[in-house]
């Protein structure tokens, strides 16, 4: 991870709170996003290194929607892994690369797998969160021009799977 991305995951997790409108104390206390090396390799390489801040501002949006009509019973905090990406379009990086692609003809399966880990103040763990989404078929993915069309699809509904964990009652051991 570069001493960039390190900045712009400190600044994130530091500016979450104050995202989410409305902040109450039982809601997520800190959220920080990371792509493994692999990925920021993608991104260096094909995607475009401004398309991570694009990503992240998406998951953040996403997160402050599905959380902001919740009430938590206590703090928690959130480590969230950006676990896979494709884009359903080229990005802007792609088509400078390769003049062949086309913005609106040329697509491909797209789509996120992202997990969460949940921890309390304590730093316990309280529950892990995954979701997984890519198109099944490029008929199936999203119409949109959208380089991150069906990705946002999957951030969407990792953030509601993640709202509907929070907010479950706990089980009991």
């Amino acid at each position: 991870m570069t001493s960039a991305s390190r900045l712009t995951l400190a600044a994130l997790a530091a500016l979450l709170p104050a995202l989410l409108p409305g902040a109450r104390a039982g809601e997520l206390s800190g959220a920080l996003v990371v792509f493994p090396q692999r990925l920021e390799a993608r991104f260096k390489d094909d995607y475009g290194v401004d398309e991570e801040g694009v990503l992240r501002a998406a998951i953040v949006s996403a997160l402050t929607r599905a959380l902001a009509p919740l009430a938590l019973p206590r703090p928690l905090g959130a480590h969230i892994t950006v676990e896979n990406v494709a884009p359903t379009r080229p990005t802007r990086a792609q088509m400078a690369a390769n003049p062949s692609l086309d913005d609106l003809r040329s697509k491909s399966l797209g789509g996120a797998a992202l997990t969460a880990e949940l921890r309390d103040a304590q730093g316990q763990l309280v529950t892990t969160v995954s979701y997984r989404y890519f198109a099944p078929t490029l008929a199936a993915g999203s119409p949109a021009q959208d380089p991150w069309a069906d990705a946002r699809l999957a951030i969407e509904g990792f953030a509601q799977r993640l709202a509907a964990a929070v907010s479950a009652p706990p089980q009991a051991s």
